[in-house]
């Protein structure tokens, strides 16, 4: 009979489950911001004083709309550490606060889901791994999200009625303004404003006057031609004010867009004390259009410095032909290079470019913002590896656990109401100055540098008043850098921010 020898079982030491906790607030007022940091004190207190869970982070969002996801950096962290396994449970105060639009909210809690990762709604008292979950979390943010409707359709029409009466002010002052008790006050930019003007009626053009500004002024705002272009055309600087240049959409998630009609606008004089007179400002109005209709004029070298050889490197130049204007390699003309020849009709050059503008303009929505999410994911791969960063992280940690244990000394009474103030005013300039050196660490990152160009190219195309019909040179330098011929009839169109994308050459 064979003999059975029992083996006990080894027992090893519960582990503790890796706890984060999601906090959100959608605007910056005091209210809001009293809201933010009591969500972050409750949910260290909550999750240090659970013996089976370990606090891995707190991820906060403050100012942010929950329509969108993709606004949500710190959602996005999130996401990604989640990704990485570092994270088996996360606490949410409520489903409107974990997001507002249903489709994201069900796409995003079936992710983690998939990951092993589950989400706790403590308002509404269930998680995602019931057996219900889902069809509770479904019925909750089809509410969330028609009272982000509600709330939307209530601000519109609060909107429309101060902009008919002329009370409506602006939510983001322009360069040169602070906003003061609903009034648009002069700061010290006006100046930079002055500048601008004065530069541009005495001659200089916009990329000149971009490249002066930002060697005189290196720590300051990043100037381009659309910027300066912005401040040439706005208003607000005479002491006017055009109301609904841009709208909300009806629909989420609520998308930001120029208003070319489809909503009233309304034109207000004297609404605050402008920074330049009316003459100066029709003067730079009636240069501006003066340089449009002469660039639109000629066209005979329309794009020099523009096109470079596939094969050589060399800049394409224009030659004529019975009349009709056409590029090819320089180096081959001139017979100092053996390239392949192409010899480019400008207008087949033309028709492609406005076309691959146009696909840029109508499918930003599916080009940059993914990008940009998946370079938000390199940025957060590569912050997890960098010393620092991991220091400044750590130093967050702990001032988040020296707030919790000054708000017990304060509940116990052991502390005074002032030197409780003191202390919590001294932790959050520390959490300040920190978090400002984290992002400037971030800053230095390549994806953030990426993510930066895609984004300046999103803010240039929101800029164009609508989609382009005409080809306009302007408008192409602002996205395109160089064209490059391909031998299978296709060009390839270089951006700023990186991207190469190709067109058919058109016959």
């Amino acid at each position: 009979m064979p003999q059975v020898q029992r083996i006990d079982p080894i027992m090893l030491p519960n582990e503790k489950e890796s706890v984060a906790a999601y906090c959100r607030v959608s605007t910056n007022s005091a209210d809001q911001l009293n809201s933010y940091n009591s969500q972050i004190a409750y949910y260290t207190k909550l999750i240090n004083e659970n013996p089976d869970w370990e606090l891995y982070d707190i991820y906060a969002d403050a100012g942010i709309t929950g329509t969108s996801i993709e606004k949500r950096d710190e959602f996005q962290r999130m996401l990604a550490d989640c990704r990485e396994g570092k994270i088996k449970r996360v606490l949410v105060k409520s489903v409107s606060r974990f997001a507002r639009n249903t489709t994201e909210l069900l796409e995003t809690t079936r992710k983690l889901n998939d990951l092993g990762v589950v989400v706790i709604f403590e308002e509404q008292g269930f998680d995602t791994s019931q057996v219900l979950g889902e069809m509770q979390l479904a019925l909750f943010a089809m509410a969330a999200q028609e009272e982000s409707f509600s709330i939307s359709k209530n601000m519109r029409w609060s909107y429309q009625k101060r902009m008919q009466n002329g009370t409506f002010a602006c939510c983001l002052p322009p360069v040169g303004y602070d906003l003061k008790n609903g009034t648009l006050t002069e700061n010290h930019d006006a100046g930079i404003v002055k500048e601008i003007f004065k530069r541009y009626n005495s001659g200089e053009g916009m990329t000149k006057i971009a490249a002066y500004l930002n060697e005189q002024y290196p720590d300051g705002k990043s100037w381009g031609r659309t910027a300066i272009s912005k401040v040439l055309r706005n208003e607000k600087y005479i002491g006017d004010s055009l109301l609904q240049k841009g709208f909300t959409s009806d629909t989420l998630p609520f998308v930001r867009k120029e208003n070319k009609g489809e909503r009233p606008q309304y034109y207000v004089e004297g609404t605050h004390t402008g920074i330049i007179d009316k003459r100066c400002f029709e003067s730079s109005s009636t240069l501006r259009e003066r340089r449009l209709h002469e660039k639109s004029k000629g066209k005979e070298h329309l794009f020099t410095h523009r096109l470079l050889c596939a094969t050589c490197g060399h800049h394409m130049r224009q030659v004529t032909s019975n009349g009709k204007s056409y590029w090819l390699c320089a180096g081959r003309a001139g017979q100092v290079t053996d390239c392949d020849y192409f010899r480019l009709a400008e207008d087949s050059i033309i028709i492609a470019s406005l076309n691959m503008m146009t696909k840029i303009f109508l499918n930003q929505d599916n080009i940059i913002l993914p990008t940009i999410a998946h370079l938000r994911e390199i940025e957060y791969t590569q912050s997890g590896s960098d010393t620092k960063l991991s220091e400044l992280d750590l130093s967050l940690a702990a001032l988040n656990d020296k707030s919790l244990t000054l708000q017990k000394l304060n509940t116990k009474g052991f502390i005074s109401p002032e030197e409780y103030r003191f202390q919590s005013e001294a932790l959050a300039a520390q959490r300040k100055r920190i978090t400002a050196e984290r992002n400037k660490k971030l800053n230095g990152l390549q994806s953030h540098s990426a993510i930066e160009k895609l984004e300046e190219l999103q803010a240039i195309l929101s800029s164009w008043p609508g989609l382009p019909t005409e080809f306009d040179i302007d408008q192409f330098d602002e996205v395109i850098e160089k064209i490059i011929p391909t031998a299978d009839n296709k060009l390839t169109f270089r951006l700023h921010c990186g991207l190469e994308l190709t067109e058919e050459i058109p016959s």
